[in-house]
C-alpha cells in the first residue's frame, strides 16, 4: 500500500471516529388530544373541555375528543354542550361501543332520550352496570285520586363532601311511572321529583358499589310523611 492510500485511509478512520452514533430524532412535544386526556384523567375539567375544544378544531370528526369533551362538559354542568357532544357520540360512534353506550345512558339519565319501556328487551350489546358502580331503580305511585305518577322526573343530586358531589342524574319515568339509573356513582344521593318549587320526595338513599337499589315513591315516604332534607326549605 502506497503512502497516499495509507494517508487517506487513516483520515477516514479519523473522520469516522470524530463523527461518532448519529443523534436521535428529537421527540415530538405532547398533542392537545394528549394533554386533554390526562387532564380528565386528573379531574381538570375546565382545563380538559378547553383543550378538547382547542383540538377539535383540528380534528372536527375525531370520536375520542368529542366523547372526552362530553364527559368534561358533563362534570362542569354545561349540560347543553355535554348532550351535544355526547349525541354525536351516539350518532357516530360504532354501534356496541363503549363510548356509544355510555352516550347513550347519560342521554338517557338527562331525559335527552327517552327511556326504554320496561316491557321491552335489552338490547343485545347493552352492558350491564359497570363493576364497583350502582344502579337505582322503582316506581313512582301515587294514592288513586292524587297527581298522575305518568312521565314525572326524578332526579337525584349527590351529597356536599361525599364521593358524589359532582353527581347529578335525571330520568323520566314510563307510562307505568317506572325509573331507572344505571352505572351510579357509590355514595348517598337526594332522590327528589323536582329542581324547584313543590316536591313530592325529597328522600335520602346510600348506595354502595356494586348495588342494585330499588326504591318506590309512594303516600309512605312522600316529603308530608317523610323529609330527609328539612333544612333546605
Amino acid at each position: 500500500m502506497t503512502s497516499g492510500r495509507l494517508a487517506l485511509w487513516g483520515l477516514a478512520l479519523l473522520l469516522a471516529a470524530c463523527q461518532g452514533p448519529a443523534a436521535p430524532p428529537p421527540q415530538a412535544g405532547p398533542t392537545l388530544a394528549s394533554q386533554a386526556a390526562e387532564a380528565l384523567d386528573r379531574g381538570d375539567y375546565a382545563k380538559a373541555a378547553d383543550l378538547y375544544r382547542r383540538a377539535l378544531g383540528t380534528a372536527p370528526d375525531s370520536l375520542p375528543l368529542h366523547y372526552g369533551l362530553a364527559v368534561a362538559a358533563s362534570h362542569l354542568t354545561l349540560k347543553d354542550e355535554a348532550i351535544r357532544e355526547f349525541r354525536w357520540v351516539l350518532a357516530r360512534g360504532p354501534k356496541g361501543s363503549a363510548e356509544v353506550e355510555a352516550a347513550r345512558r347519560w342521554l338517557t339519565g338527562v331525559g335527552a332520550l327517552a327511556a326504554a319501556e320496561p316491557g321491552d328487551a335489552p338490547a343485545a350489546d347493552a352492558p350491564a352496570t359497570a363493576p364497583g358502580r350502582a344502579s337505582l331503580e322503582g316506581r313512582i305511585a301515587l294514592a288513586e285520586g292524587g297527581q298522575s305518577s305518568q312521565r314525572r322526573m326524578v332526579i337525584l343530586y349527590g351529597l356536599a363532601n361525599t364521593a358524589t358531589k359532582e353527581e347529578r342524574h335525571q330520568a323520566r319515568t314510563d307510562d307505568n311511572g317506572r325509573f331507572r339509573f344505571p352505572n351510579l356513582v357509590p355514595g348517598p344521593y337526594m332522590v327528589t321529583d323536582a329542581v324547584a318549587g313543590v316536591r313530592n320526595w325529597r328522600l335520602r338513599i346510600e348506595l354502595q358499589p356494586g348495588q342494585a337499589a330499588t326504591l318506590d315513591l309512594t303516600p309512605a315516604n312522600h316529603i308530608k310523611m317523610r323529609d330527609d332534607f328539612p333544612n333546605l326549605g
